[in-house]
């Protein structure tokens, strides 16, 4: 029987990329989404008054009382390296725009894809040495923007969907230099894969690079291919990728067309490393100077389109159907409002409350959205079944998985209009995973909030209980 054959890199181009890995990557929404909405309000403070109001919002987290301050300090490291939520300047410390972002849209696809598009090797989330590694490597990689074209040129070849693996992701491309340094084309590397495929070659995960030097051992395939993994696992909560349910093999989402064509089309790079390329001796300090223009690069990136979430085309279609009904019934008019059709959530909504009140109220063409600029304090005018008005202030949470999320944020005038419109007043906090679509509603949250069933901080950070609200499932236009 002959022996099997098993593909390895050649030495001289094996070069292990890594990142922090955060140590809560299973609960990684729930967590983002936790910490950017208990921070996004936190003041600009001294680097240690800072860390430490951050430290007490990190024990609050599930079962965080009982951790060690390591692990939380470790926690506080990783959500500050990776994910670019704090940002310095002179020595102080202050929430960054990302995540001020996260907790005022509490979209953690938008969130996910606005990482993944300024995420590069090398960059400020790795320590100052292993930034010198890379750069004496030669290496210059932007990982999200590769795997797009890799698996856009494999259904090229293919003519039918392409998936990939992380251990293919890692042995074909992550891992070696003549695709992160020499810029081997992804077509290459996809008919790489194919011809692995059809020959039935496995890959060797022994790397001498890679071996224990206490114990001499070789990690495991899924320690090898854990960094490539990463960023598959973050393309797929940007819904650039879908993974079929397998956590396996990994395929373009077509769906999202719009966001990953401007991945594709509109690349950018943090440049400030590439005078050390020519250097022949680099020094720590150096490269630790530029850390602080890296969050800044980071952070700088905003009011991209793409990335914020959209109603697909049956929504939006049903929705201006809906609407247009009840324009034409109600009022003999055809012509709907213009801007009626917007934001993702409030458009939800906005046809929630269409199907709520159908057939038994004659006035919906009250029911309409309310222009941010008028800042009313409320998203939505709606009706009830009676002749009162209903103002609905819209919170949308979105996200791959199903959180046990019980807290956003409102704003002073959002406060205190539900202060003054008092039973009139309604908070809708829908949220939307990839099975199902339930709005949490809260009539009269000052009421709720005097009689202990819901918390608001000083930053107005709002955490529900079961007994402020009720459930509900969000009313949609099927058709």
């Amino acid at each position: 029987m002959s022996k099997q054959v098993k593909y390895k890199i050649p030495d001289k181009y094996f070069f292990r990329l890594h990142h922090v890995r955060p140590r809560f990557k299973s609960d990684v929404e729930e967590v983002l989404l936790y910490v950017a909405t208990s921070i996004s309000e936190m003041n600009v403070l001294p680097e240690k008054e800072f860390n430490s109001e951050l430290n007490k919002v990190l024990f609050g987290f599930k079962n965080n009382s009982t951790s060690t301050q390591k692990t939380i300090d470790n926690w506080r490291t990783e959500i500050s390296a990776l994910f670019a939520f704090i940002q310095e300047k002179n020595d102080y410390l202050q929430p960054s725009k990302t995540a001020v972002r996260l907790a005022n849209n509490q979209y953690l696809d938008e969130f996910f894809n606005y990482f993944l598009y300024s995420f590069q090797y090398p960059g400020g989330h790795i320590k100052s040495h292993n930034v010198i590694k890379q750069i004496e490597e030669g290496v210059k990689f932007k990982p999200c923007n590769f795997i797009l074209h890799l698996l856009i040129e494999g259904e090229k070849l293919t003519g039918k969907p392409f998936s990939i693996t992380a251990e293919e992701l890692t042995q074909c491309a992550y891992f070696d230099l003549r695709v992160t340094r020499d810029g081997r084309h992804p077509k290459d590397v996809a008919k790489m894969i194919l011809k692995h495929r059809s020959e039935k070659i496995e890959y060797d995960h022994k790397y001498e690079q890679l071996k224990n030097d206490k114990t001499g051992e070789y990690p495991s395939n899924g320690d090898v291919c854990r960094y490539a993994g990463d960023i598959l696992d973050y393309m797929v909560l940007a819904n650039l990728l879908q993974d079929k349910g397998t956590g396996y093999y990994y395929y373009l989402n077509n769906e999202n067309k719009e966001a990953i064509n401007y991945h594709l089309n509109n690349s950018t790079w943090f440049n400030r490393y590439d005078k050390f390329y020519k250097q022949k001796e680099i020094a720590n300090p150096e490269i630790a100077e530029i850390e602080e223009t890296w969050f800044t690069y980071v952070n700088s990136f905003e009011n991209i389109e793409a990335f914020t979430p959209h109603l697909d085309k049956a929504e939006a279609e049903n929705i201006s159907s809906l609407i247009q009904e009840y324009y034409s019934r109600m009022t003999g008019d055809k012509k709907v409002p213009t801007k009626i059709i917007g934001d993702y959530g409030e458009s939800l909504i906005l046809a929630h409350e269409y199907l709520r009140t159908k057939d038994k109220s004659k006035r919906q063409h009250l029911i309409n959205k309310i222009p941010t600029p008028l800042g009313a304090g409320y998203d939505i005018q709606s009706i009830e079944i009676e002749s009162k008005k209903r103002y609905i202030e819209v919170k949308t949470t979105k996200s791959r998985k199903a959180l046990n999320n019980n807290r956003f944020k409102l704003t002073p005038n959002e406060w205190d209009t539900a202060e003054t419109i008092g039973e009139n007043y309604f908070i809708y906090y829908l949220v939307v995973n990839e099975k199902e679509k339930n709005i949490f509603v809260i009539q009269n949250p000052a009421k709720q909030h005097s009689q202990g069933n819901l918390k608001i901080d000083k930053n107005l950070v709002v955490e529900f209980s079961k007994t402020s609200g009720q459930w509900q499932k969000l009313l949609e236009v099927r058709n």
